[in-house]
């Protein structure tokens, strides 16, 4: 998951290095099956790129407005999201949370992994997301 203006700016120089390398010569003495073997795995790291690229396009031109986490441990990935389609900055969000850019970049970096749960609604707060729990009970073995 990209999560800030860096790590898309080399998500996109990454996908340039792939679809060059796609685009030109195989590999000269590679056997053909190895050698399809190797564009079919940088065509699938290519449309792996290109994912995390459109879903950050989406994120930052407010094309997403509903965020869905699966269990508890998706909240993070959640808030980053939010962060990333309220077009907020890590060290925005620090200053509205009176926290240091490192200590947002520290709770990213886990995606919020151990943080409690006063703080991911701080969280949740500053981003000015409404969180909407559902619990479902799956059936008893």
């Amino acid at each position: 998951m990209i999560m800030n203006q860096r790590q898309y700016l080399n998500t996109q120089a990454a996908a340039r290095r792939f679809q060059q390398a796609l685009d030109g010569p195989d590999a000269e003495g590679l056997h053909p099956k190895a050698a399809n073997a190797m564009r079919e795995g940088l065509r699938s790291q290519l449309e792996d790129l290109r994912a995390e690229l459109a879903e950050y396009d989406a994120l930052r031109q407010g094309k997403v407005v509903t965020l869905e986490a699966e269990s508890i441990v998706g909240i993070g990935e959640a808030l980053i999201k939010a962060r990333i389609a309220r077009n907020l900055t890590q060290k925005v969000l620090a200053k509205r949370l009176s926290l240091a850019e490192q200590q947002i970049q520290r709770y990213e970096a886990t995606q919020y992994s151990g943080v409690s749960a006063e703080r991911l609604q701080q969280v949740a707060d500053a981003l000015k997301l409404r969180v909407r729990e559902i619990f479902t009970l799956e059936q008893a073995r």
